[in-house]
């Protein structure tokens, strides 16, 4: 065996023994360790069934969102400026409104606003009775930035609190302008997951109003985990994106409550608002529920804080919502199914017995045609279908029945590359050519019309996956897959077996 030869045995068994050990763990499932370097082939919605929910991103409250932040900002500037306010509140038209005391302070306000606010637009100058009232707005194009970006993040949160569930391909995409897809396959409580992914988690810290509340600052009315109504501050001083960790635990008492670490901003912030307003009531707003209103008996500098009454299943949800991040805007469910795994796995066993069939086919054509050259080309089509397989769980992707259908069109398309080789052989040999010369030149010949075939599909595989979405990216996925093992066990391997089994004799191969 020449050096060359040897090189090449070694490669193609190395490629082999990697594409036979990545596929261990989808072979031995649970009886494999968890440490290998790759995971079992994941099975697609349509083949192990799960839940399919369809969510509505009302991306509009974000934007009101904003506002109100803007708001406690624009507060806090004109009571250190003592410009005096009567009213100020984020409209349901989406406007900020501001109504002064005296018009007196009116350009001071307006200036005041412009300076540290300089995304609000001042919509109109109006009065409110006797009052002088500035109302401010976003502009469209920055309203639409921030709804866009809202989505976005909403397709992330989702996708940190979906890990939770331990789900190993989920599917999580945009469709249309405001609607997110999301997919779960092999989860099957649908209940389970709605509370925990589309659980909004708005958590506000609140101030409940006193003797001491100053001018200018509205009220609102929620309830209390006991259903009694409560009066708090319209101004939010801390919201939930201040928290970096939230943890659960159980206290001396045995009562449940979530711990919560803030961020160094969101420590800063409360410890200034726990130092101003001593002996005054901090309610812990959780999803428009007044949580606890405990007093304010010192400032709170240490960066941490904590929510009670909740049994351990609650806490838990509350605490993978809270780590995963508060969502920037309501989702709103407008499809949900459970799907089941029946039609799918009878799909698999139709899909399996119909590759089996036409393998076997071919098989037996390219053995009766090409004789011993057959079994050359039926040796490459079953590494082919290995490495396939193999890359697939390398790769960590999720087999479903478009993949299938790749899979099963990719080996039927593989022969192909084969006969053409074959072909090229066989004239050489009619024209007179020595057997060497036959292969090499066949071989030769018939590469660039492989390659092209070959390159051309890869191409439009690529363009299905870069614009394609859900199945058609399965599809495409296994048929990029499936062209580049193809040129490698079709040119490579195939002339290996024709370099290392001479064209002629009894040991030697026919064509």
């Amino acid at each position: 065996m020449g050096k060359d030869i040897f090189q090449r045995v070694l490669i193609v068994t190395v490629v082999t023994l990697a594409a036979i050990l990545s596929l261990l763990p989808t072979i031995l499932r649970d009886n494999f360790t968890q440490n290998w370097f790759t995971k079992p082939i994941s099975l697609g919605l349509d083949i192990s069934g799960g839940v399919h929910l369809v969510y509505k991103v009302k991306a509009e409250e974000a934007v009101k969102s904003r506002l109100q932040s803007s708001l406690a900002l624009i507060r806090s500037e004109l009571r250190t400026k003592r410009i005096a306010v009567v009213r100020s509140a984020v409209s349901p038209d989406t406007t900020l409104q501001i109504s002064l005391l005296t018009e007196a302070s009116l350009e001071a306000a307006k200036n005041t606003v412009i300076e540290k606010v300089p995304d609000l637009t001042l919509l109109r100058q109006e009065m409110d009775g006797p009052q002088p009232r500035l109302v401010f707005g976003i502009p469209p194009l920055l309203a639409k930035k921030i709804e866009h970006e809202a989505i976005e993040q909403a397709i992330e949160t989702l996708r940190s609190r979906v890990d939770q569930f331990g789900v190993a391909e989920p599917l999580i995409q945009k469709s249309g302008e405001d609607r997110i897809i999301l997919q779960m396959p092999g989860v099957s409580d649908i209940a389970a997951v709605k509370k925990v992914v589309g659980n909004v988690a708005k958590l506000e810290f609140r101030l409940v109003p006193s003797a001491t509340t100053g001018t200018g600052i509205g009220t609102v009315s929620l309830r209390s985990k006991n259903g009694e109504p409560m009066i708090v501050e319209d101004q939010t001083v801390m919201t939930g994106d201040a928290v970096s960790d939230a943890r659960v635990d159980i206290d001396q008492n045995g009562q449940v409550r979530v711990l919560l670490k803030l961020s160094p901003p969101g420590t800063q912030t409360f410890a200034r608002v726990t130092a101003e307003n001593i002996g005054r009531r901090l309610a812990i707003v959780l999803n428009g529920v007044v949580n606890s209103a405990p007093t304010i008996n010192s400032a709170i500098t240490g960066g941490d804080a904590e929510i009670t009454g909740f049994n351990m299943d609650e806490a838990r949800e509350l605490k993978v919502v809270l780590k995963s991040g508060a969502l920037p805007a309501p989702l709103e469910i407008m499809e949900e199914r459970t799907v089941g795994p029946t039609l799918g796995l009878e799909s698999v066993k139709k899909g399996v017995l119909a590759m089996a069939i036409g393998f076997t086919a071919i098989a037996l054509f390219m053995v009766i045609y090409y004789v011993k050259s057959g079994m050359v080309a039926v040796v490459t089509l079953a590494l082919n279908a290995v490495l396939m397989i193999g890359c697939l769980s390398l790769f960590g992707a999720t087999l479903t029945l478009p993949g299938l259908a790749g899979l099963a069109l990719t080996i039927g398309m593989a022969v192909d590359s084969n006969v053409i080789i074959f072909e090229r052989i066989r004239d050489e040999i009619r024209s007179g050519a020595s057997r060497d010369l036959a292969v090499h030149t066949g071989f030769e010949k018939a590469f660039s019309a492989i390659f092209d075939a070959n390159v051309t599909t890869l191409l439009a595989g690529s363009l299905l996956y870069y614009f394609g979405t859900g199945a058609v990216r399965g599809f495409a996925v296994t048929l990029s897959i499936g062209i580049v093992t193809t040129l490698f066990c079709a040119v490579y391997v195939a002339r290996l077996c024709f370099d290392y089994f001479e064209l002629k004799g009894e040991k030697g191969l026919s064509i």
